[in-house]
Parts: C-alpha cells; sequence; structure tokens
C-alpha cells in the first residue's frame, strides 16, 4: 500500500467503508423492528423514489452510540495520519445527515460533513457530481468500497479502495491508487 502524496482534499464514503456495516441496516433493525407499523411507508417511498425521505425518517428516530460502531482500524489510522498531515478530510455518505454527523463527531477529524437529508439522496452519480462541485473534476480523492462508488472514482484525482465488495477492485482494475483491504 502506497502512502499517497497528492494533498487533494479526501472524501470517505461511511457505510462500509469507514465502519464496516451499512447504516440503512442498522436503522432498520433498530427502529423499524420495534416499530414494525413504519413498513409500510418506508415501503412506499422506496417505490416512489422517495429514499432519501425513509433515510430521514429512520435517523430521527434512530439512537445510537457511534463509539460502538465497528470501524476499519487500518484505514482510520491512515486517515488520523493523513489528518495531522494537514490532509482535508470530509465525510462524503449515503447515509442520512443525522447519523453522518453524530459519526464524524465520534471519529474528530473531519472538517465537513456531506450526507443525504430529506430530499436528497447522495449516492452514486449524485455523489461524484456534488464533489465536482466542491472540488472540481479530478481535485479531490474519494475512499469507497462499492460499485455506487464507480461514477465518483470516475471523476476524482486519487481512487482509494476500502473494504471492497466482491468484485470491485476487477472493475476499478489498475485505477486503484491505494487500498485497504
Amino acid at each position: 500500500m502506497d502512502q499517497s502524496e497528492s494533498g487533494l482534499p479526501i472524501a470517505v464514503d461511511m457505510d462500509g467503508t469507514l465502519i464496516l456495516t451499512d447504516m440503512s441496516w442498522v436503522s432498520i433493525k433498530r427502529v423499524v423492528i420495534r416499530k414494525p407499523w413504519r413498513i409500510p411507508g418506508m415501503l412506499f417511498k422506496e417505490f416512489s423514489g422517495k429514499r432519501a425521505e425513509w433515510k430521514r425518517d429512520l435517523a430521527e428516530s434512530l439512537l445510537f452510540d457511534p463509539g460502538k460502531l465497528a470501524y476499519h482500524q487500518g484505514f482510520l489510522d491512515w486517515l488520523k495520519t493523513e489528518h495531522e498531515s494537514g490532509r482535508t478530510l470530509v465525510l462524503a455518505t449515503a447515509s442520512d445527515r443525522i447519523i453522518a454527523e453524530q459519526v464524524a463527531g465520534h471519529v474528530g477529524i473531519f472538517s465537513d460533513v456531506m450526507a443525504s437529508d430529506s430530499q436528497y439522496n447522495l449516492r452514486g452519480e449524485k455523489k461524484a457530481e456534488a464533489l465536482v462541485s466542491r472540488f472540481g473534476e479530478k481535485g479531490f480523492a474519494y475512499a469507497g468500497n462499492s460499485k455506487h462508488d464507480l461514477p465518483v472514482w470516475d471523476r476524482c484525482g486519487e481512487v482509494i479502495v476500502v473494504n471492497p465488495e466482491r468484485g470491485l477492485l476487477d472493475k476499478v482494475g489498475n485505477a486503484a491508487d491505494i487500498i485497504f483491504e
């Protein structure tokens, strides 16, 4: 694994990358299972293209301790070193902002959070557009773990693959600058 010398700001995905779980599933398990009457409303929103709305609904009801989440410790240690060297770190996640801000606050190294809200699901191409709008084409590094990150990696200046899902490295090919398994 090479150390990066680019100095580009690093946008870091949360679910499956920084943390080794998906907060949507955590939210569903902790909120919906205890309140099953919410399922029809969630399904309606999901199938009517309003995923961001049900994510917000769950985030507003979820009580969790971000310190008890499983973090990718090797990657987190590397991020802390990058932060100490002066690199800007931004948490950029499709999870709802309410949840993302709690995780970012716990970790303590992110200068900002870009996340989904009740109107906007920050995933895939939408995440790529938001990051390019903020940092410019190829003006940022991006750390992610899934096929949904491919559009972001296409537009970033440094590709960081963390905890890759099955088959992802085949799709990324030689574009990966840094890999954390």
